[in-house]
């Protein structure tokens, strides 16, 4: 009779082990999945703040086409190119704002003003601006490696004496606002000026 209780119970204890070996099987293989939804939505989340946090344009230098009878200003050359890690910008998504103490304005890309035709006389001032790539394909995209001119140019009755401060904001559709605060020199001293 001792003997076939000790049966029971091992049957009993394989039972239980042998269901214990099942539930940890389904919380693993819940685990797993519930890992990987999570996975892609981490790599969702980065993407998309890569594309906020790292993705933009980069002004590295300004020049301005001065008049040095008025000692004013009223043409501007932004040179860009990519941040280090974005993505490719869509010029025609890219907001451009022109601030100084008299002015806020918001240009818009003129897309048939691309690579040669984009000068300041075929330029509508205040309104519009054009791009001219320097190193690259001439279309509106701006990719890795590629230099693009930003032209802009004001009326001359707006144009820029010296020692004014102007603000320039680029703002992609997804990426981050390059803005640049620059001020226009004392002295007008040639017809091509650096701010940057």
């Amino acid at each position: 009779m001792i003997r076939s209780k000790k049966a029971i119970m091992g049957i009993g204890m394989l039972l239980i082990f042998i269901a214990t070996v099942v539930i940890s099987g389904m919380a693993a293989g819940v685990l797993i999945t519930a890992t990987g939804v999570l996975q892609q939505r981490a790599l969702s989340v980065e993407q998309s703040t890569r594309n906020r946090l790292v993705s933009g344009i980069e002004v590295f230098s300004v020049f301005t086409n001065g008049n040095t009878t008025s000692e004013t200003i009223s043409e501007f050359e932004f040179h860009t190119w990519l941040r280090p890690g974005s993505l490719p910008i869509q010029f025609r998504t890219v907001g451009f704002a022109f601030i100084t103490e008299d002015l806020s304005l918001g240009p818009q890309l003129n897309t048939s003003l691309i690579g040669e035709n984009c000068t300041f006389e075929n330029l509508t001032a205040q309104t519009e601006y054009c791009i001219e790539p320097r190193i690259g394909d001439e279309n509106t995209v701006l990719e890795e490696g590629e230099i693009m001119v930003v032209k802009f140019k004001l009326n001359t009755s707006n144009a820029i004496g010296t020692e004014k401060d102007i603000s320039i904001i680029f703002q992609p559709k997804s990426g981050t606002k390059e803005s640049l605060e620059l001020r226009t020199p004392e002295i007008v001293l040639s017809n091509k000026v650096k701010l940057r």
